[in-house]
């Protein structure tokens, strides 16, 4: 059984047996208990924000109320979150300083100036809670990361076999590694241009994206993202892109390093062909834990509670 599966499951069976009278209509969501997984607690607010995740933030609930396999997908997410949530606590899981702010910055690069907070207040969301629910995801993330790291492992001798395996010997292209410095207008950005150029550090709170910059990765030329303008791929390592404008924000791209062109060896290559092997056990490692987590949960849920968002009294 699927760990998708095995929580739906494990909710319907805790819907059957624990019958619970409606909550006050009057009580705010975020003091609604829906669910509970271990003592934990399940709020309304939590399911109604998976909702809204789901929909992509639109359209609001008012305007189209939740179905029933919304509900029932919404609450399987947010007891899975819990669960994970709570291991992650265990195990010390914490957010790296500015963190936060970085994923708020490319969320509203997506967006034109003042579009995010337009989709929000469309969607019937307000933008603390919606930071709360990103905030809430980038610990799960890192959570699960964990979790998955702790389950799968390769050894040196796996990955010699591998580069063997695959070795023709092949030409390493030249790659760089780029830094993403976001700004909020081009002004601040070309004045945070002259003061990298100048070795100087760039004005911002500690853990701020703008200050400390993004690490975006290794890529060869025909790799960059879109979002790099190929010009940064001929700058000098250290050199600094002209200011590039984008929906709401304004980015500088700096080559940290470069690697030249040379032949595959096992040195160049052993942190690529560990990476692909590991990341499929990494997620396996996590599915078998999430689904082992979940069937051990002690987990109560408020079906009537549920029925009455689905019937949008609620």
């Amino acid at each position: 059984m699927s760990p998708a599966r095995a929580v739906a499951r494990f909710a319907l069976i805790a819907a059957l047996l624990w019958g619970c009278s409606p909550a006050p209509s009057n009580r705010p969501d975020a003091d609604v208990v829906v669910a509970e997984v271990d003592g934990a607690s399940v709020v309304l607010k939590d399911v109604k924000s998976e909702i809204l995740s789901m929909r992509g933030y639109t359209p609001s609930l008012e305007a189209r109320g939740p179905s029933r396999g919304e509900v029932s997908e919404a609450v399987r997410r947010a007891i899975e979150r819990t669960v994970v949530l709570r291991e992650g606590q265990r195990r010390g899981v914490t957010l790296p300083a500015g963190s936060l702010e970085e994923e708020v910055m490319r969320f509203r690069a997506d967006f034109p100036p003042g579009g995010l907070e337009k989709a929000l207040l469309q969607a019937g969301m307000e933008p603390d809670a919606w930071r709360e629910q990103l905030r809430r995801s980038l610990l799960y993330r890192r959570s699960a990361d964990a979790i998955a790291a702790a389950g799968a492992t390769v050894t040196p001798q796996e990955v010699e076999a591998e580069f063997l395996k695959e070795r023709n010997p092949a030409t390493v292209p030249e790659r760089v590694r780029v830094r993403q410095y976001l700004f909020d207008s081009a002004e601040r950005a070309a004045v945070a241009r002259e003061k990298l150029q100048a070795g100087r550090v760039v004005d911002g709170d500690v853990g701020d994206p703008s200050a400390e910059g993004v690490d975006l990765g290794s890529f060869r030329r025909d790799e960059l993202p879109p979002e790099i303008p190929g010009g940064v791929f001929d700058l000098p390592e250290g050199g600094i892109s002209e200011p590039v404008p984008g929906d709401g924000v304004t980015s500088l791209f700096r080559v940290t390093r470069r690697e030249a062109t040379g032949t595959q060896t096992l040195a160049s290559e052993e942190e690529r062909i560990r990476e692909s092997i590991l990341a499929p056990r990494r997620e396996a490692a996590f599915r078998r834990w999430l689904a082992q987590a979940t069937a051990g949960a002690k987990v109560k849920v408020n079906a009537e509670l549920l029925q009455k968002l689905v019937e949008g009294k609620r």
